[in-house]
């Protein structure tokens, strides 16, 4: 597919360059769908950043909080707050394995499990209606551009790797 690299006239108007534009509409565009989910999830007692907790512990069938810093790109000391939040709501257990005492394993309840599923819902629907006009094609290509991004952010290539394939194949359960 050929792509039309003509800036477009908004991009001229507001003074900004190409790459600063680009990472200024990314930033506004996951803003403001995180505001507007965040308002839906805050009717069952979550904000946005226990969301993505609570999505990739479910993702990841079990993690360590180590994955769970790598996956959610959330600072450690709100990712713990997150998880004790959770943890005393009910969605997530919290064990230490009997050979290491230093990590920390989390997984999903099974009220953990029913609040995602709903949850997942009404986020495919913002994300249907957030995408509404945008081909599958062209969609496509943004995701191609976005792991070039991610892939030229990340200091290590398999620190890239290990994101965009979120741990590989054989770590993640079906949405379903």
């Amino acid at each position: 597919m050929e792509v039309d690299h003509k800036v477009p006239d908004a991009v001229r108007a507001i003074a900004l360059d190409v790459p600063e534009y680009f990472f200024y509409l990314l930033f506004q565009a996951q803003r403001r769908r995180d505001m507007t989910f965040d308002a839906a999830l805050a009717e069952g007692g979550l904000n946005i950043t226990r969301w993505r907790t609570l999505s990739v512990i479910r993702r990841l069938d079990e993690c360590t909080m180590k994955d769970l810093a790598g996956f959610t790109a959330i600072d450690r000391t709100t990712l713990t707050r997150s998880v004790d939040q959770l943890v005393e709501q009910g969605l997530v257990n919290r064990a230490t394995p009997p050979g290491d005492r230093r990590k920390v394993v989390l997984t999903l309840t099974e009220a953990g499990d029913t609040f995602f599923q709903a949850a997942i819902g009404l986020l495919d629907a913002f994300n249907r209606e957030a995408l509404e006009g945008v081909s599958a094609e062209r969609q496509l290509v943004v995701l191609d551009v976005l792991q070039t991004v991610l892939r030229n952010l990340c200091e290590a290539k398999d620190q890239a790797e290990e994101i965009l394939t979120f741990g590989g194949r054989d770590r993640h359960r079906a949405l379903a």
